[in-house]
Order: structure tokens, then sequence, then C-alpha cells
């Protein structure tokens, strides 16, 4: 089995973070990876705790989710073509 590679916190890559911007495509990794954790928690874990947050804590939850694709698109529509 292939070994599941975890997308790390974001660190600063250098100690003058304000003019050093990180690649595209590790920001992306983490998004996701951050996003798939999520949906884990909603879905993958079968217990039924989603459910049972109630409606206001369901609702912040996919708002957390939405604002993860949403900036996962506009990473790889930085990124620009690829291929």
């Amino acid at each position: 089995m292939a070994k599941r590679i975890m997308a790390g916190p974001s660190k600063p890559a250098s100690a003058d973070a304000t003019t050093t911007t990180r690649d595209p495509s590790d920001l992306l990794e983490n998004k996701l990876e951050q996003l798939n954790s999520l949906l884990w928690c909603f879905y993958g874990a079968g217990d039924g705790w989603f459910q049972d947050a109630g409606e206001a804590h369901r609702e912040n939850l996919l708002w957390i989710a939405s604002d993860l694709a949403r900036e996962a698109v506009a990473l790889y529509q930085e990124m620009g073509p690829t291929g």
C-alpha cells in the first residue's frame, strides 16, 4: 500500500514571511488535505456526530468546507496550465 503523504502546517519559508511566497502547489496540497480530513469527519467516521452536532454547527462546518474548496480552486487556477 502506498504511503499517505500528510501536508504539514503552514510555515513561512524564511524568517521574513512578508517577502517569501509559498509555492501554490504546496498550498493547494495543504488545503486539499484539510478539506479531506474535514469531510472524513462528516461522513467517513460514520458515528453520527455530524448529525447530532446541531444545525448551527453543521452550517459552520459546511461553511469551512466551502471556504477550503474555494481556496483550493483559486490556488489551482493560480498554478496555471499543467502537463
